[in-house]
């Protein structure tokens, strides 16, 4: 059986170009609450974890002094290499490092931050301790992942959701777990808040092209047995046609190193 980190590998190593093109983690809500979160300076060291194809890391550049970002898959880090040459950005650097191996010294940065991945990592706990160490006393860390509602149906539901389309998710947390599990490793939470990623194709979301009939299928008779007060309320769903939209709950947190 793979781990979660050859998953993870084998999946992103062949959506890159998916990935830079993708407006749920070009921008929408999650973005900019993150900068706000994190409200730099512009004195900042800081590392952008599971940088992806470099959307957050290009966010901060023109906030911070220097950005490093790091993600598990090569392909990924070229493809954001060549996003950042193509946008000029100088002060950043790229590594191809896992989010619970950093290599970082202890206590070397001011700032680090997370979007849109946790739910893809095989060892959040392993995570949030690096992310402890790396940072200097009083440092922030400011992260946003999609989340499982507070109901054990839905968290049922969401996983096996995410999972059928995608082999490399490997656990969306609820909020109250992500609370604990930070004050568990050593910060302090400062604010949270809960928001929503951009709405999204199910037909554009579900890869037809990477996913077979019966699974686009299986996923879409998911979605059909939800309420429609939990399509309403937990997703957005908005049939449009054969297609519909719809968003996942997300979660954003600042917490500083004690």
């Amino acid at each position: 059986m793979k781990s979660v980190h050859a998953s993870v590998q084998d999946q992103f190593s062949q959506h890159a170009d998916y990935y830079a093109q993708s407006s749920v983690h070009a921008k929408g809500n999650t973005l900019n609450v993150l900068l706000d979160f994190a409200d730099p300076k512009g004195t900042e060291q800081t590392l952008d974890i599971a940088t992806g194809t470099g959307f957050t890391a290009f966010a901060l550049a023109p906030k911070v002094a220097y950005v490093v970002a790091t993600d598990l898959t090569p392909v990924m880090v070229e493809k954001a290499v060549e996003l950042a040459r193509e946008q000029a950005i100088r002060n950043i650097a790229f590594s191809v490092a896992a989010a619970e191996a950093l290599p970082f010294a202890d206590a070397s940065l001011d700032l680090v931050t997370c979007r849109l991945a946790p739910h893809h990592f095989q060892d959040v706990r392993a995570f949030l301790s690096e992310v402890h160490r790396v940072l200097r006393t009083d440092g922030l860390f400011c992260m946003t992942d999609s989340v499982s509602p507070e109901s054990e149906r839905l968290i049922t539901w969401q996983n096996r959701v995410e999972t059928l389309r995608d082999n490399s998710h490997a656990y969306g947390y609820p909020p109250s777990q992500w609370d604990a599990m930070i004050t568990d490793a050593g910060f302090s939470l400062e604010r949270t808040a809960h928001a929503r990623n951009a709405q999204i194709s199910f037909l554009w979301w579900v890869r037809p092209q990477k996913n077979p009939p019966e699974v686009v299928q299986e996923i879409r008779d998911a979605f059909a047995e939800l309420s429609p007060e939990e399509a309403r309320e937990y997703y957005t769903v908005q049939a449009e046609g054969d297609d519909f939209y719809f968003s996942w709950p997300t979660y954003t947190v600042k917490a500083r190193r004690r």
